[in-house]
């Protein structure tokens, strides 16, 4: 959690010093600013990191309630607590109006200092518990769409992301290519120096595709041994040359592994569509598998295209 910094916002000096005097005491805030009206807290809380604010509701220039509507309209102000003070009679309307444009809670001047204390107290649990939701939510969102092993995305993030590649080059009517890239006799791999071993070639193969990778290419682990690329703005030609980027890449490096180092090969399938005549993801998709098998029935350690040519000087 950021340090608290508390923003104490009232036409009357006496009142931001009584607010300020009971904090303080309760040993709350790191840090807390005055405003004397909201003109003046809003010019605040744009430049400072305000975490809580306390507001009163009848002031010159921006009241209260002006002052929490536009908080609340921002990206920072949006989930921050807010309590808002008044001595007004018409306590219910009053109320019932700040709850209404996003204030989190309500004190009637003059106030009691174990209340506001209190009150601060569960509004700040209250956003802990909130932080620490949303922090569990972006972990579960991030599992949810990335390999565990390899720490890529997987095929669940990979095909969301392709329907928005595709869209995007329908709307611009560019080529869309897909390359399945597929670890040349892995099981041997497994069978031979144990699973551990394997998964350490998984990991340094992902990592290599990675670091080769350029900006705008969508890679993603698709499962056991095969891994799979969207290439946006890239035609069968492009596609292949990009193909045997990776693969001479991979062909060129020896792993470590404990002691020893192992060496290992891959086969692609390229497949390369314009974006006027496709439909969907699986579509491309399907056409690099089909590549892919050609790539290893003609002998693996290869690229092949799915229209069956083979481009030189890449």
């Amino acid at each position: 959690m950021p340090e608290n910094t508390l923003l104490i916002v009232d036409d009357s000096p006496n009142f931001r010093t009584s607010i300020r005097e009971a904090v303080k005491e309760a040993s709350i805030f790191k840090n807390i600013i005055e405003a004397g009206d909201g003109a003046a807290a809003i010019s605040i809380f744009a430049s400072n990191n305000i975490t809580f604010i306390i507001t009163d509701v009848v002031m010159p220039r921006i009241d209260g309630y002006k002052l929490v509507s536009a908080i609340r309209g921002t990206l920072a102000g949006r989930d921050i607590p807010i309590i808002i003070l008044t001595s007004s009679r018409k306590e219910y309307c009053d109320k019932v109006k700040g709850l209404m444009i996003g204030a989190s809670d309500y004190v009637i001047k003059p106030f009691n200092k174990d209340e506001l204390i209190a009150r601060i107290r569960v509004l700040l649990r209250m956003q802990e518990l909130q932080e620490e939701l949303k922090a569990k939510n972006a972990l579960l969102e991030r599992l949810s769409t990335t390999d565990e092993l390899t720490g890529l995305p997987n095929r669940r993030y990979f095909f969301d992301s392709v329907k928005t590649i595709i869209a995007l080059a329908k709307r611009n009517n560019l080529p869309i290519a897909c390359l399945m890239l597929d670890i040349d006799f892995f099981k041997k791999i497994n069978d031979k120096y144990g699973h551990l071993t394997g998964d350490i070639v998984l990991k340094a193969v992902s990592e290599i595709m990675l670091r080769s990778k350029r900006d705008g290419e969508i890679l993603a682990r698709f499962g056991g041994e095969e891994f799979v690329m969207c290439l946006f703005k890239a035609d069968e030609t492009a596609s292949f040359c990009a193909a045997e980027r990776f693969r001479k890449t991979i062909e060129a490096i020896n792993i470590p592994v404990d002691e020893m180092t192992v060496s290992l090969t891959v086969s692609i399938g390229c497949a390369s569509i314009d974006s006027d005549k496709l439909e969907d993801a699986d579509e491309l998709i399907s056409r690099a598998d089909d590549a892919l098998y050609r790539a290893k029935k003609n002998g693996r350690n290869r690229s092949e295209t799915y229209s069956g040519h083979r481009y030189t000087g890449c």
